[in-house]
């Protein structure tokens, strides 16, 4: 795909400090939602030569977004293989949309660490719908070396919760264009699953 054929992306860099200047200053505007709007105004033009003035109306309706960033969750991490030197791992995400739109989501830009490691960032392997005011899942293949990781690996292993945090943004369509949202979580705590076990290992 070349440069020119990209969909052009609003960023949406929803902070905390933003979203409190919002609520400070129009207590009635609810983050997330879409306001409906109309703006009427009216043209006079003099005309000279009839010495006349021509008076042109005009209205315009439409929607407004005020993103709220989205909400995730690393809920378990699944291992496909195990060695040394190199492991396949599956990630399993949990992403709430707080928004009263849909988002489509196309594209991934994130960095998480686990036991304040990173294992950088993956490539999204499909994409996925968010409903409005709904939860999706979505799972994200990656690679590292478990040597990395020291005690904490063996921690996963044996069943211990291992504290992880993930930072970046997410690229979605939505009826109002593609957008760039922040997604953020500090301080979660997620287990191992391995091949044949249950799904009981979820988030702590």
């Amino acid at each position: 795909m070349s440069a020119s054929d990209k969909p052009e992306v609003v960023e949406r860099d929803v902070k905390d400090e933003e979203q409190k200047d919002i609520k400070n200053t129009h207590d009635n505007i609810k983050l997330g939602s879409v306001i409906h709007y109309t703006i009427k105004a009216d043209f006079i033009a003099h005309i000279n030569h009839i010495n006349k003035n021509i008076t042109k109306h005009w209205e315009n309706t439409g929607e407004i977004p005020i993103p709220f960033k989205l909400d995730v969750d690393l809920e378990k991490i699944h291992f496909k293989s195990l060695s040394f030197e190199e492991t396949v791992a599956v990630l399993h995400l949990k992403l709430e949309n707080k928004n009263d739109f849909d988002l489509g989501l196309t594209a991934l830009d994130y960095e998480i660490c686990v036991a304040d490691v990173s294992i950088g960032g993956a490539e999204l392997a499909k994409s996925a719908k968010i409903e409005k005011s709904g939860i999706s899942y979505i799972d994200i293949p990656f690679t590292f070396r478990p040597k990395d990781f020291g005690s904490a690996l063996w921690d996963m292993i044996r069943g211990k919760g291992t504290v992880y945090s993930i930072k970046g943004n997410i690229i979605a369509e939505t009826p109002f264009g593609a957008m760039k949202l922040p997604i953020s979580k500090e301080g979660g705590t997620t287990r191992l699953k391995k091949d044949g076990d249950g799904d009981n290992d979820e988030v702590c």
